[in-house]
């Protein structure tokens, strides 16, 4: 495809470079000069210096023949012109926009209707989705759900008293011999890898399961991970994302106390929601967590936009003893040291929009999309047509390359970790993980 990225931003940039290693024409479109600059040193892609919200720009970027574009600019006002400028003037076959205001998404969605080519990603509810999907699952650091819901993917740290420490992969099968439980990806000493069967999992090591839902409490259990003293949470931080977090909480009848540091905006929040308790104070004044009961609390979330701050206010928490901590976090290098700092999990909207984007930016039997910690690996979902080489042999003698692991298959109404002697059968889903630099290699695996 031909695909142009309007945003050199953290997320127009990643994506620029993640669509170009899948083997896609990307022209990235950037109005700061310095920007451009320093995206022409680190991206081997073309760059083209303008308002990408004018037609003369995307007209020099080369929308006339565009297949995809992406608005990822940090102005939903630049973004919503870009993706109908697009979609009602060149008709371009894919538009993807990110739109963080949802009165900007209710008008986008009025013009374009129900075309599911268009696309508005909203960053805010993708990160409130995020955290809700961990907090049921004690100390996870991500949680992606595939099969609908059959088959989740879960990172882990192994601390040293776990169960796991030591343990072979291959011996999951003697652990788990009914329902599917496999190590998908692993990190260790800062590098992530697609493992084997004769790894070893250690203490430290940050280790993401493929694990069959019902066996989740198993595998929390042997990784040593508690629930809280309380079904309660506390949010630092009334942004749109604390706001939005709020409600969802107090839906589902949870217990919620939201600290504030700003007094306007803890007015604000205090009027608009109904049960949460409202505290203006810093969150990250000792005093005042504990007063609060951060101790006791089953999650704590920081959430303002001060990222650094965020990081403070989880590491204060977690010393108070609130069971679990999830920072908002979209410094790439920071957010590299969480996992050494004792965070449970790191939100990132950044990370959030662009595995939305590249599922959109896949191919017709790609169905799902994740893209894990760091963005260095990705699970894929996807369908197995009859030209597929995987249908063509046993998975023993198909030659995969290392760094592709065929992790799991929807057979039926079964989800199964396939052996060496299994063989893929067309229409069957499947369940692929890769390493960043073996994504351009699934389309390739999947069509022939």
């Amino acid at each position: 495809m031909k695909v142009i990225v309007v945003g050199g931003g953290l997320v127009g940039s990643t994506l620029a470079e993640r669509i170009a290693s899948d083997g896609h024409d990307v022209v990235l479109v950037e109005q700061s000069r310095a920007l451009v600059s320093e995206l022409n040193d680190r991206f081997d892609v073309q760059v083209v210096c303008g308002n990408g919200a004018t037609v003369p720009v995307l007209e020099e970027a080369g929308i006339a023949t565009c297949d995809m574009l992406l608005a990822t600019t940090d102005s939903d006002e630049v973004n919503m012109v870009v993706a109908l400028v697009g979609s009602e003037i060149f008709r371009v076959p894919k538009v993807i926009t990110r739109l963080r205001h949802s009165g900007h998404e209710v008008g986008f969605r009025r013009i374009v209707g129900d075309n599911a080519q268009r696309v508005a990603i909203n960053p805010e509810h993708a990160a409130v989705e995020k955290i809700l999907s961990l907090m049921p699952v004690p100390g996870a650091v991500d949680v992606v759900p595939f099969f609908e819901g059959q088959l989740v993917i879960a990172g882990f740290l192994v601390r040293p008293k776990s169960e796991f420490n030591g343990l072979l992969l291959s011996h999951l099968r003697l652990l788990f011999p009914g329902n599917p439980v496999l190590v998908v990806a692993m990190r260790r000493d800062g590098e992530w890898r697609v493992p084997h069967g004769e790894d070893e999992i250690r203490a430290g090591d940050l280790v993401y399961f493929a694990v069959d839902p019902v066996e989740l409490d198993n595998v929390m259990a042997l990784l040593g991970h508690r629930h809280g003293k309380e079904r309660r949470v506390m949010i630092a931080g009334a942004t749109r994302i604390g706001i939005q977090l709020a409600h969802r909480l107090e839906d589902q009848k949870v217990p919620v106390t939201l600290v504030e540091p700003g007094r306007a905006e803890a007015e604000s929040a205090a009027a608009e929601l109904e049960s949460t308790t409202v505290i203006h104070g810093s969150p990250t004044d000792r005093e005042l967590l504990g007063e609060e009961g951060a101790d006791a609390v089953d999650g704590f979330v920081a959430c303002t936009d001060n990222h650094e701050e965020n990081v403070v206010a989880c590491l204060l928490a977690r010393k108070l003893g609130a069971a679990h901590t999830f920072a908002l976090v979209d410094n790439p290098a920071l957010a590299s040291l969480i996992a050494d700092l004792g965070i449970d999990a790191v939100i990132s909207p950044r990370l959030l929009s662009v595995g939305v984007a590249l599922h959109f930016a896949r191919t017709g039997n790609v169905k799902r999309v994740a893209a894990l910690l760091d963005d260095a690996v990705e699970a894929f979902e996807a369908v197995v047509p009859g030209t597929s080489r995987l249908v063509q042999s046993p998975l023993a003698q198909l030659g995969l390359p290392r760094g592709i692991l065929v992790a799991a298959v929807q057979r039926g109404d079964r989800i199964i970790v396939p052996g060496g002697a299994d063989r893929i059968q067309p229409g069957e889903r499947v369940l692929i993980v890769t390493t960043a630099a073996m994504t351009s290699r699934i389309d390739d695996i999947l069509e022939r």
